[in-house]
């Protein structure tokens, strides 16, 4: 902050309060270094984190925190079920209310784009925004990691092997009743009735000072990566609207050989895993031995 004038960030952890003791740990050196009044941050979290810290959001606030973005991921209930989400559909919009009501900017993801996706679902997603009423919303494409289990589950749906698309904004996966350039517009229709209604009747008149200048720093970013045509690569695919959604252009590599590179990597990192792993499991087995060794002898000089 004082060498560069970083005035807000980021954590980059899909779940960083997973370890409360942690977290609250971290908070409060922030508090203690007297750095909220100079310094905002973000995180990523989980709706379950957020029902068992609803008592400390205010001393997350209090510590800086502004901006959670959670992972509420999906309207219908069997895809939370098929993400081990762990949640039902009507906890996500209490967790929301609950950011709210500590004063923290709330963004709800959703991801679209499954084999099962349709008009009428992805309708469902921007329904369910508008009455969980977040602050920001995302719409992220279905993205199976291909060294998780899901990815093994679907590997046989999985037509698309160029992982420098593997980013959440290009469709990737195909949904069986659209094609992606439906799916690419579906998702448009979205943002663009979502972030037109904020804009007109949320932002300006919502709350006054930090909250009004933060929400309508976020609409100008939104709108000017639109104007420039890198929000969602538009402009690489060749979106200009609903007219061009059968003629898109996705550039994906045919060839697969950035994939094959990538696919050893991924198994040579894991076979250095599976190799600390078993260094750990041998290091914790001996010193379970040698406690046991210890034991005998003291019992031994008794």
């Amino acid at each position: 902050h004082e060498k560069h004038g970083v005035g807000f960030f980021i954590l980059a952890d899909e779940e960083p309060t997973i370890n409360r003791k942690t977290f609250i740990k971290f908070c409060q050196e922030l508090i203690d270094r007297g750095l909220p009044d100079k310094v905002k941050w973000g995180i990523n979290t989980r709706v379950t984190d957020i029902y068992r810290d609803k008592e400390l959001l205010p001393f997350y606030r209090k510590a800086g925190l502004v901006h959670v973005s959670l992972g509420t991921e999906a309207a219908a209930q069997m895809k939370l079920d098929r993400f081990n989400k762990e949640t039902k559909v009507e906890e996500n919009k209490q967790a929301i209310k609950l950011l709210r009501d500590a004063d923290i900017f709330v963004e709800a993801q959703f991801i679209v784009g499954l084999d099962n996706e349709t008009p009428e679902t992805l309708e469902d997603t921007f329904q369910m925004a508008w009455d969980w009423q977040p602050d920001l919303a995302n719409w992220a494409m279905y993205t199976p990691w291909p060294y998780t289990p899901l990815f093994e589950t679907l590997k046989d749906q999985v037509e698309v092997h160029d992982f420098s698309k593997y980013n959440f904004v290009t469709p990737i996966m195909k949904p069986a009743a659209m094609e992606r350039g439906e799916l690419l517009d579906g998702v448009m229709k979205n943002y663009r009735r979502f972030y037109s209604r904020k804009a007109l009747f949320h932002y300006p008149w919502r709350g006054t000072g930090f909250r009004r200048r933060y929400l309508l720093g976020c609409l100008w970013a939104f709108l000017r990566a639109g104007f420039k045509r890198t929000f969602y690569d538009l402009g690489k695919a060749g979106y200009w609207g609903p007219q061009t959604k059968t003629q898109l252009d996705w550039h994906f590599d045919e060839s697969r050989l950035a994939a094959a590179d990538a696919a050893t990597d991924w198994e040579t990192n894991a076979d250095k895993a599976a190799q600390a792993q078993e260094r750990r499991e041998a290091v914790r087995a001996q010193m379970k031995e040698r406690g046991e060794e210890r034991k005998r002898d003291r019992i031994d000089a008794r």
